[in-house]
């Protein structure tokens, strides 16, 4: 054997270590990053369970591949303006006749539900078109995703990556505006995730799957996870809380705005704060009652 034939063994052998030492350190990697949370998550995580939630499921949550900071989905939250929001689009003619049809629709879950809470059917069935155009879009952003990134701002790193995606959409925006704004929606959002955990706990229902608004919202009825824990209703009584369907999202929305004083034969300004308690807008609140009106005309 030449001494060149070697020397080519040899290469191809160190080659070889080379190749296998490589994939080797890409498998540890990668099976480092599946056993631990998604980036900018490890805080969340160790507040979870410090406030009670069980480490292993939590722990078992986090890892879950769908699992995601996403600050693409959120900066929404930072950038957009309500006012912009076109809210004429639900007093049309055409939203207003399919709006009719819904009541004709679902006219046995809405006349239960004004029975139990007092609630007229218009004002329902308004609330779910502004929310959701009659049930046809919940949203398809995950709702643990979002409220997880949002929960996380709470740290600088967190902050700092959301706002480098901020900046390319808003390049006017004021970053101490927006550092106020963040740390605010932070705890708001850590505070929505749990009451998110222990709904998808009590349902059993995977908490990476549920998809919703971009704000976290959930369902027919767009509820926060507070507010399904405190104001939703099982409007048909199959033992289950699920906003998806329009007898809970229905009765849910009644339960709701009687709790915060809605009452049969309501006066116009007590109405209009009453709606107020479900979105703090006058440009929703408007809509809301203009398209009640309209419907019982």
């Amino acid at each position: 054997m030449g001494i060149m034939n070697v020397r080519r063994i040899m290469k191809l052998g160190l080659g070889a270590c080379v190749l296998v030492l490589f994939v080797t350190a890409i498998c540890q990697a990668a099976a480092t990053k599946e056993s631990e949370p998604p980036v900018y998550f490890e805080n969340i995580v160790k507040r979870l369970i410090d406030d009670g939630f069980d480490p292993k499921k939590i722990s078992t949550i986090f890892k879950d591949p769908a699992v995601s900071f996403t600050p693409k989905k959120v900066r929404f939250l930072f950038v957009y303006s309500e006012s912009k929001l076109n809210y004429g689009q639900f007093s049309s003619p055409k939203s207003i006749k399919k709006a009719r049809r819904y009541l004709e629709q679902h006219q046995p879950a809405l006349s239960k539900a004004k029975k139990k809470y007092g609630v007229e059917k218009e004002i329902i069935t308004a609330i779910i078109l502004v929310e959701t155009k009659l049930g046809k879009y919940v949203g398809s952003a995950s709702v643990f995703n979002t409220l997880s990134t949002i929960a996380s701002l709470a740290d600088p790193e967190p902050r700092q990556a959301l706002w480098t995606h901020i900046r390319k959409k808003a390049p006017k925006q004021s970053r101490d505006k927006f550092e106020k704004k963040a740390i605010r929606k932070s705890a708001w959002a850590y505070a929505e995730l749990k009451a998110f955990i222990t709904y998808a706990a009590r349902e059993q229902i995977d908490p990476t799957q549920l998809p919703g608004s971009l704000a976290g919202a959930i369902g027919i009825a767009q509820f926060m996870p507070s507010s399904i824990l405190a104001y939703a209703a099982d409007g048909n009584q199959d033992g289950r809380i699920n906003l998806l369907e329009h007898a809970d999202a229905i009765a849910s929305i009644a339960r709701y705005l009687k709790n915060f004083g809605w009452r049969p034969g309501i006066k116009p300004k007590k109405a209009a704060k009453v709606v107020w308690q479900y979105n703090h807008s006058s440009y929703y609140v408007d809509a809301v009652l203009k398209v009640a009106k309209l419907l019982k005309g």
